[in-house]
């Protein structure tokens, strides 16, 4: 009898051609999905640099974020800034506007738009444009920081109508603001209020007992000049220019000495402020510290003493602007030339 031979376990059998293609024919058992691959998105171009905007572009952005649907760039701070750095004008009706926007929550928290729009302010001006905040000091609307700032703005655009917001502020609880308050006393140049700035000089607070030192400087008050120079010993490279310049209308025989060794440790910004300082000053010894720092190292330097020389009268100075009339520099040999022709000129001489 004829034996039949079953098929062996495993063998595949022979595929029939459905028609309908082969499922999983990709990737390890996964189905073929039906959808098209995702298109990726396009890319959004980043904003274009505030600094390229056109002014009047930066002006309708302003007017847009006080009165309308604001864009999303630039920010509302980003553009007032930029409008500050172009020191614009057209900005100073819509910083005011600012101001009184955020006025009420300044009160609540401290509002960076308020600060952002006075220091512009105070960039920008005039002095006539501030005068409308003047009012919302009075009333109490903004918060310490923005006070201050509007007390800074008073001082630097010299907006004399704010000197009756010295008195109150000076006795303000915020240290910062009775900072500024000593700043625009001595802007304005209110000398009458060097009394009330007199006790700060003791304030608990340092800043504060700082700002009282430098403004009772600029504003003659003679006790200022030892907390001065107690000042000017300990005061950091950075300081010591405005140290100085307070110290000038104070100074006594002394003073000139211990400026320039002050200079001795500061950078060629505050040397040249202190030969700008002892330019000023009356005092002889003046003159002697003027002609030590002729020999500084930096023509800068050198040049700035020129200058301070030709506002003292010293039969010293002849000698000392013919020897920097020889100096390797070539700036300061010209201008000591120009001084010593105009010392020969002079009928004082």
């Amino acid at each position: 009898m004829k034996r039949i031979s079953k098929p062996r376990a495993g063998r595949l059998k022979k595929r029939v051609d459905t028609g309908q293609g082969d499922l999983f024919a990709q990737g390890q058992g996964t189905p073929v999905s039906a959808d098209p691959p995702p298109v990726p998105a396009a890319e959004t171009p980043p904003p274009r640099p505030i600094g390229d905007w056109p002014t009047g572009h930066l002006l309708d952005a302003l007017n847009l974020h006080l009165h309308a649907e604001p864009p999303a760039h630039p920010s509302l701070i980003a553009t007032i800034d930029e409008l500050a750095k172009r020191r614009e004008p057209e900005a100073a009706r819509h910083l005011i506007t600012t101001c009184r926007r955020f006025a009420a929550f300044d009160q609540q928290q401290p509002a960076p738009e308020v600060v952002a729009a006075l220091d512009a302010l105070a960039r920008i001006g005039p002095p006539s444009a501030a005068v409308p905040l003047i009012d919302l000091i009075r009333r109490g609307l903004f918060g310490p920081a923005s006070t201050a700032a509007a007390l800074d703005c008073f001082g630097a655009l010299r907006c004399r109508p704010a000197a009756d917001l010295i008195r109150p502020n000076l006795e303000h609880p915020h240290p910062r603001v009775r900072q500024s308050a000593c700043g625009l006393a001595a802007a304005l140049d209110r000398r009458d209020d060097a009394s009330l700035l007199a006790p700060l000089l003791n304030d608990p607070d340092r800043g504060v007992a700082k700002a009282a030192r430098l403004a009772l400087g600029e504003l003659g008050h003679a006790p200022a000049r030892e907390p001065l120079e107690e000042l000017l010993d300990r005061a950091t490279p950075i300081d010591i220019p405005r140290v100085a310049r307070a110290l000038v209308a104070v100074a006594d025989d002394d003073t000139p000495v211990k400026l320039a060794r002050a200079a001795d440790r500061c950078d060629e910004e505050g040397r040249c402020a202190i030969v700008a300082a002892l330019g000023a000053m009356e005092q002889p010894g003046a003159v002697t510290q003027l002609i030590r720092l002729s020999r500084d190292t930096r023509p800068a330097v050198r040049l700035a003493v020129i200058e301070a020389l030709s506002n003292h009268e010293d039969k010293r100075i002849p000698a000392a602007l013919g020897t920097l009339s020889h100096d390797a520099d070539p700036a300061v040999r010209d201008a000591a030339e120009a001084a010593l022709r105009s010392f020969d000129a002079s009928p004082d001489w």
